[in-house]
């Protein structure tokens, strides 16, 4: 922490720290300054150690969420309909009390937790939930994996051992770049966009697969406007044409692959005429798309989440990580390298966990077994049938399913059947208003937190400073994991009288200490970068090499090898729908603006975002008399909302989007739960059949 002196404007001198830290308002983590002045963050810089400080209007804006005027800053209980305040003690008694209850009546497995994007990807949080779990005796821990991000995780690790990600450092070497699915102006990746174009200005090829013409796909040496749910089938493709010309590394094929001649075999039947019929990608882009990216190396791939929303990203996945490895870019400088996660101390406690009922998540074994959690969203159908047996109670914390988890009416029927909903967050989300009892948490920006950067391509362990106390009443989250457990009975397993104690606690096996991460903001390599570390040691799979054809896919009564299955909502797989549903939706699109449903009601970012739109191609919109800003009302199977429409060029006339995290226009009245992809469960929220018309 750096103190300095400032002048106020009335001439009074006033103490201001700068406490350096990182950003966590996306996954990105870029490295901050924050600027405090009497108790309040006042403004926000770049990290000039860190090596992603230049920041978003996220960033920017952290003042105004740590000390927004809506925070929750006591807990609240609802009593006939309306909340009100109520202390902790007295929060964490009615919420232990009930928990027993339920847990005596019905068994520890009628409970389900939810923890959302900020508690993924290793937060010691996230440990403190799963240790409560395990002593509560439920198998039901879950997070927003089940809907984001590790779905092409596990699939990177069925077939590569880990996920393979560009390293932004090694950018410099690349010669062709591949966004696919991914719009890294709007979103958070490993290659921001100032170092793409830097790319491209050095000479590197890029290729843009997406349904919409991006700022950068318009910059693109090709863009394949694929159909949304068909990526698979344009991988198979590529494959074909790169196997059939020969331009794959058969060195490497030779030596660290399994399952290749299966593939090679299979392949066959994806001529690049085909793919065409199938995805709307010509046949010549496909043999350009293939032949550029195998002949320009080093090259890498930067999958978006468009693979993880499909009932078939799991495979997609798998053919895309297949691309990666045999063309000779896995593991090199400007190629994609594997990252390990750092290791925190393991404080589960397995041993406690009922198993003598099945999971939420057990008809996903494979999901169960890479993410060491469940799936959530068998959930939504068991809360209103109670069948394999009754979910009766939900703890959620930093998740708002009621705007985020598919087919919307289906939920909030559920939510229904709950004889108790505990919400933990910072603002009264849609969710929180359906609560019993809502807890208010401090901002990452009131505690402390160790990071790691695997999840970005390289091994980088830092740790987040608190910048300012918590706000009002509120209370870090594992606090209030510890004092649910102490009032259940379990305080010995909760022994830690502070956060510095806890990750202490949690870093032992990293030989890292806090103090070590304080001497340095920009963080602590825990390992160093090394290429090819196969050559040691294998790769992180059973067989130690790249397993194309998967044994345990197999053993499981899944497709071994890549395999393209038509998305469960389609033209093609619904005919009898097309009349009636004749446009596809792709919800999600990402916005700079906003993280999911998080910011809307911070002002400067909705200044940039105020209103929710549909985006609709301007011939398409003509044909329903549909002008901009006109109200339109858009219907699929499963519901109906109504929204502005936007005309927009880039859109594909055959589809059209909108982005999720809106309460206003909430896509998720209109997408489906039960049609899922069969290996990760992920639902195809970019996918949906659906009509618009102009409202009267």
């Amino acid at each position: 922490m750096t103190e300095v002196k400032t002048a106020k404007s009335n001439s009074v001198l006033s103490e201001v720290k700068t406490v350096k830290t990182i950003c966590l308002l996306c996954t990105e983590k870029c490295g901050i300054e924050a600027h405090v002045e009497d108790g309040k963050i006042v403004k926000i810089t770049g990290m000039p150690e860190h090596q992603s400080n230049v920041l978003c209007a996220k960033g920017y804006a952290i003042p105004e969420l740590v000390h927004s005027k809506d925070r929750l800053t006591s807990p609240l209980k609802k009593v006939d309909g309306e909340f009100r305040e109520i202390s902790w003690d007295e929060a964490f008694s009615f919420v232990a009390e009930k928990l027993a209850t339920i847990k005596q009546k019905f068994g520890p497995q009628a409970l389900v937790t939810n923890l959302g994007t900020p508690f993924t990807s290793g937060s010691f949080i996230n440990y403190v939930a799963r240790r409560f779990c395990d002593l509560y005796g439920t198998p039901n821990f879950t997070t927003g994996a089940s809907f984001c991000y590790l779905a092409r995780t596990f699939a990177h690790n069925l077939t590569l051992g880990a996920r393979a990600l560009p390293h932004c450092s090694d950018s410099v070497h690349t010669k062709c770049a591949v966004l696919w699915g991914s719009n890294v102006v709007e979103s958070h990746d490993p290659i921001p966009p100032r170092l793409l174009r830097a790319e491209l200005k050095r000479g590197t090829k890029l290729i843009v697969i997406d349904p919409k013409a991006t700022s950068l796909a318009k910059e693109a040496d090709i863009h394949a406007q694929v159909r949304p749910g068909t990526d698979c089938a344009l991988a198979l493709g590529m494959l074909n044409v790169i196997i059939s010309e020969g331009l794959y590394d058969k060195a490497f094929v030779e030596q660290w692959t399994i399952g290749f001649d299966k593939l090679a075999e299979s392949v066959k039947a994806w001529p690049p005429e085909k793919v065409e019929a199938v995805t709307w990608v010509r046949a010549e882009t496909v043999r350009d798309m293939a032949r550029m990216y195998a002949t320009s190396k080093p090259a890498h791939i930067l999958q978006g989440i468009s693979m993880d929303h499909s009932t078939n990203g799991i495979q997609a996945s798998r053919a895309i990580a297949i691309l990666t490895a045999i063309t000779g870019n896995l593991d090199v400088p400007g190629g994609e390298v594997l990252s390990p996660k750092i290791k925190l101390a393991n404080i589960r406690l397995e041993d406690k966990v009922v198993r003598d009922v099945p999971a939420v998540g057990a008809d996903y074994p494979i999901y169960s077994k890479y993410l060491k959690e469940e799936t959530v969203v068998p959930a939504i159908t068991q809360m209103i049938t109670g069948k394999p047996y009754p979910i009766k109670a939900m703890i959620i914390a930093g998740s708002n399913p009621a705007v985020t988890w598919p087919n919307q009416n289906k939920v909030r029927r559920g939510f229904a059947n709950l004889e108790l909903l505990v919400v933990i967050d910072l603002f009264m989300t849609e969710t929180a208003k359906l609560a019993d009892v809502v807890l208010p948490a401090a901002s990452f920006f009131e505690r402390a937190e160790t990071k790691d950067y695997s999840g970005y391509g390289y091994n980088l362990a830092i740790l987040a400073n608190r910048i300012v106390p918590p706000i009002g009443n509120s209370m870090e989250d594992w606090q209030i994991w510890a004092g649910l457990g102490r009032k259940l009975g379990y305080a010995e397993y909760f022994p830690w009288k502070d956060t510095e104690e806890l990750l202490e606690y949690m870093l032992k096996p990293t030989n890292l200490s806090l103090e070590q991460l304080r001497a340095n903001p920009g963080g602590i390599y825990y390992a160093q970068r090394e290429y090819k570390k196969y050559l040691k040691e294998g790769f992180a799979t059973p067989s130690k090499k790249v397993e194309i054809f998967s044994e345990l896919l197999k053993e499981h009564g899944y497709d071994p090898l890549p395999t393209y299955h038509e998305p469960a909502e389609s033209p093609i797989s619904r005919p009898d729908l097309v009349q009636k549903y004749p446009l596809i939706l792709i919800s999600g699109p990402r916005t700079v603006a906003y993280f999911h449903t998080q910011h809307r009601n911070l002002p400067s970012l909705r200044k940039i975002m105020p209103e929710p739109y549909l985006h609709i191609h301007p011939q398409v919109a003509k044909g329903l008399s549909i002008s901009d800003d006109d109200l339109v009302t858009v219907e699929s199977q499963r519901g109906s909302i109504k929204i502005k429409a936007k005309l927009n060029e880039d859109v594909h006339p055959k589809i059209v989007m909108m982005q999720h995290g809106w309460s206003e226009a909430n896509c998720n009245f209109l997408t489906d739960d039960e049609a899922r992809d069969p290996v990760s469960g992920y639902p195809g929220f970019r996918s949906v059949m659906c009509r618009v018309t102009k409202t009267k």
